[in-house]
């Protein structure tokens, strides 16, 4: 099972591909909806959406605790007096939320805000846990849980680095119920832009995005801020890394469009899974590191492919050449298998059935 953004008329909704190939719209909001996650348990995908208009953006719960009748709910409302996006669930039994906040109305200024969920699914006040407008040092953002859930890592503008411009660098923080986002650790410090940060499966490291060589590659570092490796070295873009027990998923321009790449940990064994002349983007890793979700426009637009872990196996389950489909999640109970291809076709809300 996975989750996607389809395109509906001009607008994102959120999406639901079943193991049948069986495919479900779950909102039906037309308006600009973002970035939809899966809870650690599977019952529940956050999202955001721009229901109330101007630059307000909620967050909303798809339930999906009972299939056959999933609702969809508001559950930080209007109170909040922010805008919100990308919505990181903590750890299994946590009931915190990371998100990428801002104060209405300076929409400019982003930081870390950290939600917690009562027991009928609401959202408390916000919290800052970097606060970096508080401190006049710029913005931070892309915040993510570290696997056991005590430490967060996000990227942050702390100085005034490159032509008297503010750059990205690599920070984590404590994640601890009574003390998030204190003991903040720059693990990069330097003077070009280090952004996206992605967790190893152990917690003991990061892989992020650089330009400090010229253009965007991979690095990893230990979160002590030692051991500080390129992973990848070419004259194009490598970018947007997914770390899991199976490797390292990128995508990589170096063969004049993207491909999804996968290599080891260290960096060796960088092997081109797609090879297509369309552009191949944004891979994830199955729960259990068999398959991968990613996107492609082979197709002539943007639609959400599985393939092997060895690049084998390839299906196309979104199938909607009428528009862009995007932003994959697995749902990370249930591993959708291979499909056969199909014509797309919607159910209404009340024919879902989860398979296992």
């Amino acid at each position: 099972m996975a989750s996607y953004l389809c395109e509906v008329g001009d607008k994102d909704e959120v999406c639901i591909v079943y193991h049948d190939g069986n495919i479900v719209q779950a909102t039906k909001n037309n308006v600009l909806t973002l970035t939809p996650e899966w809870s650690p348990d599977g019952n529940f995908i956050a999202f955001s959406a721009n229901v109330r208009g101007g630059e307000n953006f909620d967050l909303f719960l798809i339930d999906m605790t009972d299939p056959q009748k999933p609702k969809v709910s508001n559950f930080t409302g209007d109170a909040l007096g922010v805008k919100l996006n990308e919505p990181k669930w903590a750890p299994a039994g946590d009931p915190r939320i990371l998100v990428y906040a801002t104060t209405l109305p300076n929409a400019d200024n982003w930081d870390v805000g950290l939600l917690t969920l009562d027991a009928n699914g609401a959202a408390d006040a916000l919290i800052n846990i970097t606060n970096a407008d508080a401190e006049g040092v710029g913005q931070d953002q892309n915040g993510s849980w570290s696997p056991d859930g005590t430490k967060i890592v996000f990227q942050g503008e702390r100085n005034d680095k490159l032509n008297g411009k503010k750059q990205f660098d690599i920070f984590i923080a404590d994640a601890e119920k009574k003390g998030a986002g204190k003991n903040q650790v720059n693990l990069t410090n330097n003077e070009h832009p280090d952004q996206k940060a992605q967790w190893s499966p152990d917690g003991t490291a990061v892989i992020f995005e650089s330009k400090r060589d010229g253009n965007w590659e991979l690095y990893r570092v230990d979160i002590t801020g030692e051991n500080l490796q390129r992973l990848t070295n070419n004259d194009k873009t490598d970018r947007r890394a997914n770390w899991s027990v199976g490797g390292i998923l990128f995508e990589s321009q170096r063969d004049g469009n993207y491909e999804i790449y996968r290599m080891d940990p260290d960096g060796n064994n960088q092997v081109n899974l797609s090879n297509d002349p369309g552009s191949d983007n944004n891979p994830i890793w199955s729960p259990k590191g068999r398959r991968i979700l990613f996107e492609s426009r082979r197709d002539g637009n943007r639609e959400i492919y599985t393939m092997n872990a060895d690049g084998g196996g390839l299906v196309n389950i979104s199938n909607n050449p009428d528009g862009d489909d995007t932003y994959a999640r697995w749902n990370p109970v249930f591993e959708l298998r291979s499909v056969e291809p199909q014509e797309k076709y919607f159910t209404t809300l009340g024919d879902i059935k989860r398979t296992s």
